[in-house]
């Protein structure tokens, strides 16, 4: 089951600044980044602006009830801000088990829904727990050099694909340092035939396949290892 759970509402545009969203919305955001701000980690300027609030649980209200109780009223401005700007809701549950299932109120839909924004959801699993050893595919994303926010952007979308393939139970994407276009992807599967027969050989890979293979300048090469230790410190 969800054991707890965070939402938010996330403004992006690659042309007009955070600045303007929170005089059109009348709403102080939880952080803002602007067009030119260096990213912490890769030291590479942004190519777009961002606009987050975050809601958090009050009242007997979830984060996701207090978000949509914060936006009442603002469907208008949302629709006016849309012009220039894209607009997603994103909510994540954090599950104590493998099939963290959560129930949306009729109410909650209906008032998400008339806010007019994209919603972007996603369980994880807090402390995976499994009896049988699991098998790790790793492969290096070499990025054509320039794409890398238009990849992270995809890839945020595509990895609910492989999330929702049968023997999948964990995924991890990280960017280099000494070369920010690359990327490391690790996804954990029950098996190597729920990776190789299950997975890639499912229509679900044909959608991966198509939001994500452009991006890599060489195509790069998998490979499968089995953990042998952990250590955490």
């Amino acid at each position: 089951m969800i054991t707890h759970s965070k939402a938010s509402l996330s403004i992006i545009s690659e042309t007009h600044p955070a600045a303007e969203v929170g005089a059109v919305l009348g709403l102080e955001p939880t952080r803002t980044a602007e067009i030119g701000d260096r990213k912490a980690l890769s030291g590479l300027p942004r190519k777009y602006s961002l606009w987050v609030l975050e809601a958090e649980a009050h009242d007997g209200l979830d984060p996701l009830e207090s978000l949509a109780e914060t936006l009442r009223g603002t469907a208008a401005a949302l629709e006016t801000l849309r012009e220039n700007y894209s607009t997603e809701i994103v909510y994540g549950g954090f599950s104590d088990s493998s099939q963290g299932s959560f129930v949306f109120g009729a109410k909650l839909m209906a008032d998400l829904g008339a806010l007019g924004c994209d919603f972007l959801g996603t369980t994880y699993l807090e402390e995976p727990e499994y009896d049988t050893p699991n098998v790790r595919e790793q492969v290096v994303l070499p990025v054509t050099p320039g794409r890398e926010d238009e990849f992270e952007a995809a890839f945020a979308s595509a990895q609910h694909i492989v999330a929702a393939s049968p023997g999948f139970r964990d995924l991890t994407l990280s960017r280099g340092i000494e070369t920010p276009n690359h990327y490391l992807l690790l996804i954990e599967w029950e098996s190597l035939e729920a990776h190789e027969q299950g997975f890639r050989g499912s229509p679900a890979y044909d959608e991966w396949r198509s939001m994500l293979h452009h991006f890599y300048e060489p195509m790069p090469e998998v490979a499968h290892y089995t953990e042998l230790a952990r250590l955490r410190g």
